[in-house]
Parts: C-alpha cells; structure tokens; sequence
C-alpha cells in the first residue's frame, strides 16, 4: 500500500518537479551508494559490451529502445549512442524509441493539443530527441504515443498506427516489431517496457481495467498533412496502482528476460515474440497486472 501512495503522489508532481527529482536522486546515489569504480563514468565500449554480450543485440535485429541516458552515467553524448545502436543492427535492422510529446497523455489530449511531427520535442528522453533528428528516422502518426523508427522495415512499421483505436494494437509499430525476426524490447539504464501493452492491447480480456471510457481525438500535423486520430488512453489512475509492465514479466517469469546493473544502472532485454505467447495464456485466464497487484499471485 505504501508504494502505491509514493507512486500517486509522484504521478500528481509537476513535471518540472520530477525531473529535479531524478538528478537529485542520481547525484545522491553516485555520491553516497556506489562504490568508487562504480562512479567512474561508463564508456563507449562498456556499452557495447552491455549491448552485445548482456542484452544480445546483433546484426538484424529489431529493437524497441527505451532510456534514461542520465542513470546510465555515461562518458559519451547521445548521438555517439544512437550511431552505436546503428551499427550494432545494421543495414537489415530496425530501431524504434518512444517519442511522446507528454507523460500526462490522458490530460494532454483533453487541452486540444497538436502533436507536430516537424516541431514537437520528446518528453522520453534526451537519446530520444537525438535519434529523431539522426538521418533515415521518421515518426509514426500518433498523437501520444507516436514512434521514431530507422531501418530496412521503417515504413512498414510505421505507417498504420493512426488506425490504432488502442495505441499498442496490431496496427502499431509496438505489435509489427513482432512480426519480424529477432525483435527484442531493450532498456538502457531503466526497467520500462511498453511492448507488454501490446500483450494487454490484444488479449486483454477487459481493457477497462486500465483505459479510460472514453475515445479522445486528437490531431496529428504529419508528413503527409493533417490527420485526426481516435484513440483510447490509459486511465492514470488505473495504471498508477498496479504493477510495472517489467515487474510483471519477471514475477510471470517471462522468457528470454535478462537484467544486468552496470554502474547502478539497469540494463535489460526482452523477445517481443516470447512475450506475446507468454502473455496470451496469462491474459486469458485473467492474470492481468491490476490482477496480480491485488491478488499477489498469477
């Protein structure tokens, strides 16, 4: 009960607040809980030996990456990481980040805002916005929960997801990674993974346990012009007392998770493909997080 008051309260915070609160919390755990080694900055090849060898990331692979290039404590800027994901997947790979213009995107969408895929700037994330304006990324046509995508299947996987009536659905970039041959969900220095609302999106028995009732509208400024896109959103409410999508998959023990810590930073790799087929039988018979996060048991 405790945990879920702390996770309220952080959610009604400011967003300013938040962020202070994150470098504050980063600086005192590199000052007073890591050990001298450990505070040294992690360098470029560290990173690619996380990459490679703990996550298992290869030529072909594609990737949904999420970050928090701040705990990664890193000796290296931004676009040094994304050039490293590129060459780590190569030509017949894809990388996808989150690209959302708000955390809030249940209020956010209740103000009339537009999502411009030309001007609007990233809330996930410094290596988000880098990767966003790198050669070869373009941006699926979302209203808030839109994806940055590079690589051979860019279009494919981007091109359908203002059909996405949920945001994660089969039409989303999220579910279409799946599709393809060796697709993981990684994070870099943070435990998020978003592909497990694609699992909910799809076998999900009651979605209302974590959407909202109603269908928003919003508009998207895209490549090709305007658009107006339904969708539902997850209710923040809902969402903010139960389960963390990664704490979820590790009490499931789903497949092919791995997590390592590197500088007292998590690192971790997911196969979207073994998530799908571990989460469908949970689903069905009504394992969900809220169920879970109540029950204390699958």
């Amino acid at each position: 009960m405790k945990e879920k008051i702390i996770k309220y309260i952080k959610f009604l915070l400011p967003q300013g607040f938040k962020k202070s609160y994150r470098k504050y919390k980063r600086q005192f755990i590199r000052k007073f809980k890591l050990s001298e080694h450990d505070r040294v900055p992690l360098t470029l090849s560290e990173l690619e030996n996380i990459l490679r060898e703990d996550l298992g990331l290869g030529e072909g692979d594609t990737v949904i990456v999420h970050s928090s290039f701040g705990n990664m404590n890193p000796g290296f800027s931004p676009q040094e990481v994304v050039d490293l994901l590129k060459k780590l997947v190569g030509p017949s790979g894809n990388i996808l980040m989150p690209f959302y213009p708000t955390t809030n995107a249940f209020f956010w969408m209740q103000q009339d805002n537009e999502f411009d895929v030309n001007l609007s700037r990233s809330c996930m994330g410094i290596l988000t916005q880098v990767f966003k304006e790198s050669e070869g990324v373009r941006l699926s046509p979302h209203p808030v929960k839109a994806v940055s995508a590079w690589g051979k299947d860019r279009d494919f996987l981007i091109e359908e997801h203002h059909q996405s009536i949920y945001p994660y659905d089969k039409h989303s970039p999220y579910f279409k990674t799946s599709l393809l041959p060796n697709s993981k969900t990684i994070g870099m220095g943070v435990e998020v993974n978003s592909f497990l609302h694609t699992c909910e999106d799809l076998f999900l028995q009651d979605k209302s346990e974590i959407y909202s009732e109603k269908l928003f509208k919003g508009k998207v400024n895209y490549y090709s012009g305007p658009l107006e896109v339904s969708t539902y959103l997850h209710d923040p409410q809902k969402v903010s007392s139960i389960m963390t999508p990664c704490e979820y998959m590790k009490q499931t023990d789903c497949p092919e998770y791995r997590l390592v810590y590197h500088k007292g930073a998590p690192y971790f790799s997911s196969s979207n493909a073994k998530a799908l087929v571990h989460t469908e039988a949970l689903f069905l018979r009504g394992a969900s997080r809220t169920y879970i996060s109540r029950h204390g048991k699958a």
